[in-house]
């Protein structure tokens, strides 16, 4: 993107973020049309869309709308949950960090890591499924 620059330092502060309510008065207005735009017609706006979420009326309040991804949100929930109980390895929450966070917080003892010999014990937890619900949950 050498264009957008003349290769000239800057030492102007940065213009201050828009809040929520301030980007919301500037887009409440626009109209959304689905399709591609003709190449003739001049957009005299920054927006051409208004997402959805600013329906929503809590969306104006949020100091980080920007990073809220719902399919990208619900696929990794999906993820965890389904790594966790099926036990997954390296796609689980319920590691030995996990069970050492309980201890610190002294709840749950019954799932505390159980030293047998030399090895680390994970005790089951109530929702760990069994190989049989495993093959069954397939």
């Amino acid at each position: 993107m050498k264009k957008a620059f003349n290769e000239c330092q800057e030492h102007d502060i940065c213009p201050t973020p828009l809040s929520g309510l301030q980007i919301y008065e500037k887009i409440k207005n626009v109209n959304l049309t689905f399709g591609k735009m003709k190449k003739k017609q001049i957009v005299s706006e920054i927006w051409k869309k208004r997402s959805i979420f600013f329906d929503l009326p809590y969306w104006c309040k949020l100091d980080v709308r920007h990073c809220i991804n719902v399919m990208h949100i619900e696929k990794n929930v999906c993820d965890s949950l389904i790594g966790t109980l099926l036990n997954i390895k390296d796609k689980t929450k319920d590691g030995v960090n996990a069970r050492l966070d309980l201890i610190e917080m002294s709840i749950r003892e019954e799932l505390a890591l159980r030293e047998v010999g030399k090895c680390t014990y994970l005790p089951a937890a109530c929702y760990t499924l069994s190989k049989k619900e495993k093959t069954s949950f397939v």
